[in-house]
């Protein structure tokens, strides 16, 4: 009889955790596993996949980045302790290692000419004004370096270059999810991955230069986490708030620069310039605001 009631109770035991497993795989499934709030597929009522680029210099986007407070700062000494991943593209599939990462915070223009192919060699890239003997920018002719036996002598490479800096970082191009949420009858915005940018200002090559990409939901727990990560208000330093309160909050500004289409293509080349891409971005936005409007007469 004891054998019995025994093996009753492991059974009704066993059958109550695996009710508890299946409901919380019941619940999970169907949801964005990259979402820090994530919205039930069945909840859906309307997606948009969409890309952004906030110039952490503008003047809306300045608390991001104030002195000592940069957001890039945090961004590079969690991936240097080892408690952020980071990853190659905002597909966020592919792992970067920490020595990956580190490579690509060289600057360029410190590991001299040997980091270079030929092609950007004969482009020109690499060589710089005064080495050519031209205006260095001062107002004066740069003086030529003297050449022992009328030949140059080959440039040299450091082999590990200097590092740019977390204020050089200035550029972050956001991947989110514009969605309408049918159960609460609201449009969100649900950010997915942050991808760091060196800007073209900053790059010997000339060109946007990217870093690493971040799960947005990884950096969503670090920087509530970390109560000096703040967006710094200066009109009330009373009032100063999380970062991560500070994107929930859409204190940020970041122009459209993509939607999701076939062609996987941003709105510069779509519609033929940067100046037509820019229009369109602001159109884009407008009609993100009308859309939440017309929603709530289906």
């Amino acid at each position: 009889m004891k054998n019995l009631v025994k093996f009753a109770g492991t059974a009704l035991f066993t059958l109550a955790t695996m009710t508890v497993v299946s409901a919380q795989e019941k619940d999970d499934k169907g949801k964005n596993p990259d979402s820090v709030r994530p919205i039930h597929e069945s909840n859906v009522m309307w997606k948009q996949r969409l890309w952004r680029r906030m110039d952490l210099n503008e003047k809306q986007n300045q608390p991001f980045f104030s002195k000592s407070n940069e957001i890039t700062k945090y961004l590079i000494e969690w991936v240097q302790s080892g408690v952020l991943q980071p990853y190659k593209g905002d597909s966020l599939r592919t792992k970067m290692t920490k020595e990956e990462f580190m490579k690509n915070m060289i600057f360029e223009g410190s590991v001299g000419t040997d980091a270079l192919s030929d092609a950007e060699k004969a482009a020109g890239f690499g060589t710089t004004t005064a080495a050519k003997g031209g205006d260095d920018g001062w107002g004066d002719p740069a003086p030529k370096a003297p050449v022992a036996g009328g030949v140059a002598p080959a440039p040299v490479s450091t082999g590990s270059g200097d590092y740019v800096f977390a204020k050089d970082i200035s550029i972050l191009e956001i991947k989110e999810d514009a969605i309408f949420d049918r159960q609460r009858s609201r449009l969100y915005y649900d950010i997915q991955a942050i991808t760091m940018k060196l800007p073209a200002s900053q790059s010997a090559a000339g060109f946007e230069k990217e870093i690493a990409s971040f799960k947005y939901k990884d950096l969503d727990k670090l920087f509530r986490s970390n109560p000096n990560c703040i967006w710094y208000n200066a009109e009330n330093e009373a009032q100063h708030k999380n970062m991560a309160d500070a994107f929930d909050l859409r204190l940020h500004h970041a122009r459209l620069i993509k939607k999701g289409n076939a062609k996987d293509k941003y709105l510069a080349d779509i519609y033929g310039g940067e100046r037509q891409g820019l229009l369109k971005s602001q159109e884009l936005d407008y009609e993100l605001m009308e859309k939440e409007h017309n929603l709530w007469e289906y």
